[in-house]
């Protein structure tokens, strides 16, 4: 099972808090926790070149500790996963914060020619660029009562200079206000117009998408913001990614469970904190579980999950404790079966048999017990050759960006198997990495008895369980 848990309690871990969610996620051979490169702009928000940072070294040594370095990121086309050390990350990240923090049309060009080399070939196209006039886009964006306001917002001195000089000098002032200064608020002043029934938008029982579309239909505006796409999504990264990030900024803009923009000297909550919880929320979706202590973000995440049809489990930490109780917490073989076959006997299964073959047995039951610490659902169906020849398969509802299985995953699945029915038909004990091909395939495994089998089975991101019998057998 995979886990992704926000920083916060993360933090909380590591300075003593949430002991008993510590105790059951620190079970390495049922838990692989990831973390992100928003986990390290967490951390990284806190660094300062004028003062020491004695938390950012023991932070990023306690990440890089209970993850097992494990990280999930954006590497401009896809979401990948693998061992990453957060150091490296966490390097990188300082770098482009200092790129950021001084992003102006001069630093830009400086950086181009940062050792004085390219001097005569950077020197004529920085001229030609401080005074190339922009699309009249602009100055129409301008000039117009209804934009001129959040225009000047949004992009600070360019309309008394209405170049690409003061275009790239505009846009530096922009991200100083959304991220490090209050300039979100702003941005979010405009929908505060809309007159938005907070207390309907917030209700529980209502999506807050349905919601928003009803309040821009009334105003006489077919397609809501929420359906345009401002941006070209999946130019650098997946289009899910862009989707779950989008979703989660307009909702925040709209006011639903709306984050805090507040500047002092001791806190710091800008737009870069909402844009860093809709990249943990885009990158959670990769994983079975997103444990978040964050209310807001707790709230924003379900919502779009759910509207987006995302399978994976959003909890808080206590939440998590019971599910894993109820669900988790004893998937030996034996209690496994045990549930299994209660299940069969009770005929609790749904049919999703083709009805122009009625001789075709295809049902599936849905549970939350995880069989064997982790399969979810049970699919029972009949062989096309051998109608008598019956499969139940042990399967799994992934997450909806699943990434693949874990080789940790099979070798604790074949673990529990052995445990209980000795080794395979093949004289083979507990998994070893060495059954690994070249190409990274696993011949998976198979337990052959005098009527009945077991035939584990690892297929890309699919991991499955198969117990074939014959009718005969299995009513006897």
């Amino acid at each position: 099972m995979k886990l992704y848990i926000d920083w916060n309690v993360l933090n909380g871990i590591k300075n003593g808090r949430f002991q008993e969610f510590e105790e059951i996620i620190r079970q390495s051979e049922k838990f692989v926790i990831v973390y992100s490169t928003s986990h390290i702009s967490d951390i990284a928000s806190s660094y300062s070149e004028e003062k020491e940072n004695p938390n950012i070294q023991s932070d990023l040594e306690f990440l890089a500790e209970i993850t097992d370095c494990m990280c999930v990121f954006n590497n401009g086309k896809d979401i990948v996963l693998q061992q990453n050390e957060p150091f490296h990350i966490f390097e990188n990240e300082i770098e482009s914060k200092n790129l950021t923090e001084d992003f102006s049309f001069n630093n830009i060009f400086s950086v181009l020619d940062d050792n004085g080399e390219n001097a005569e070939m950077v020197a004529p196209l920085k001229t030609m660029m401080q005074s190339f006039p922009l699309d009249n886009i602009f100055k129409e964006a301008f000039e117009n009562p209804q934009s001129a306001e959040i225009m000047d917002s949004m992009f600070p001195g360019l309309k008394d200079n209405p170049t690409f000089e003061g275009l790239f000098n505009s846009f530096g002032k922009m991200l100083e206000n959304l991220n490090e200064k209050e300039g979100y608020k702003d941005l979010k002043t405009p929908f505060k117009h809309l007159n938005i029934n907070q207390g309907k938008l917030t209700n529980p029982d209502n999506n807050p998408f349905d919601v928003l579309n009803e309040t821009y239909k009334k105003l006489g505006i077919e397609e809501s913001p929420l359906q345009k796409d401002y941006f070209e999504k999946g130019k650098n990264a997946p289009v899910w990614f862009d989707d779950i990030t989008s979703a989660y900024i307009s909702l925040d803009m709209h006011g639903f469970h709306s984050d805090e923009v507040k500047v002092t000297e001791t806190k710091k909550k800008t737009f870069k904190n909402t844009t860093q919880d809709s990249f943990h929320t885009a990158f959670a979706s990769t994983c079975d579980f997103y444990i978040t202590n964050d209310k807001k973000n707790y709230q924003k995440a379900k919502a779009i999950f759910k509207e987006k049809n995302i399978f994976t489990h959003i909890l808080k930490p206590d939440e998590f404790i019971n599910f894993y109780k109820e669900n988790l917490e004893k998937v030996d073989f034996i209690t496994s079966w045990n549930k299994f076959e209660q299940v069969a006997k009770s005929g609790k299964f749904y049919d999703i048999s083709d009805k122009n073959n009625p001789d075709d047995l295809n049902q599936v039951h849905f549970s939350t017990f995880n069989y064997f610490g982790y399969f979810n659902r049970i699919y029972l169906f009949n062989s096309d050759e051998d109608k008598n020849s019956i499969s139940f398969m042990f399967g799994k509802e992934l997450p909806t960006n699943c990434l693949g299985v874990f080789y940790k995953e099979i070798k604790e699945m074949v673990k529990i198997i052995v445990d209980y029915l000795g080794t395979d038909s093949n004289d083979k004990g507990y998994f070893d990495e060495s059954e690994i091909d070249e190409n990274n395939h696993w011949n998976g495994r198979v337990w052959k008895f005098d009527r009945f089998q077991y035939n584990l089975v690892q297929y890309k991101r699919y991991f499955q369980l198969y117990y074939d019998f014959e009718v005969n057998h299995f009513e006897n």
